[in-house]
C-alpha cells in the first residue's frame, strides 16, 4: 500500500495550473524565438539550432526563476516536465512561426 504522503504530496489542482503556466510560457517564448528566426533569415540546422539554444536558456529560466531551483515542489516528474515534456509541441509551433515569418520578410528575395 503506498505512503500517505506520497498520495497527497501533490495537490492536482495547483499541479494543473503549474503545468498551464508553463506551457503558456513555452509557447509565447517560441512563437518569439521563431518570429526571431524568421526576420534573421536562419535556415536549415541554424534554425534548429537556434531553437535549441534558446529552449536551454528558457528552461533553465524558468528552472531558476518560476521553480527557484526547486521543480520537483511544483511538478510531479520534476525536470522532466519543465523540459522535457513540452519539447514537441514548442517546437512544432517553432517551426509554423519560423516559416510565416521568414515567408512575409523574405518573399521578394
Amino acid at each position: 500500500m503506498a505512503d500517505t504522503s506520497e498520495i497527497y504530496k501533490y495537490f492536482e489542482p495547483t499541479v494543473q495550473h503549474n503545468t498551464l503556466a508553463l506551457s503558456n510560457i513555452h509557447t509565447l517564448t517560441s512563437w518569439g524565438v521563431g518570429t526571431a528566426a524568421g526576420i534573421l533569415g536562419l535556415t536549415g540546422w541554424n534554425g534548429f539550432i537556434f531553437f535549441m539554444a534558446n529552449w536551454v536558456v528558457i528552461s533553465l529560466l524558468v528552472l531558476a526563476v518560476k521553480c527557484e531551483g526547486r521543480p520537483s515542489v511544483y511538478f510531479k516528474a520534476s525536470i522532466m516536465d519543465v523540459a522535457g515534456t513540452p519539447l514537441l509541441n514548442t517546437l512544432l509551433s517553432y517551426v509554423l512561426v519560423w516559416t510565416l515569418m521568414h515567408a512575409l520578410v523574405y518573399i521578394y528575395d
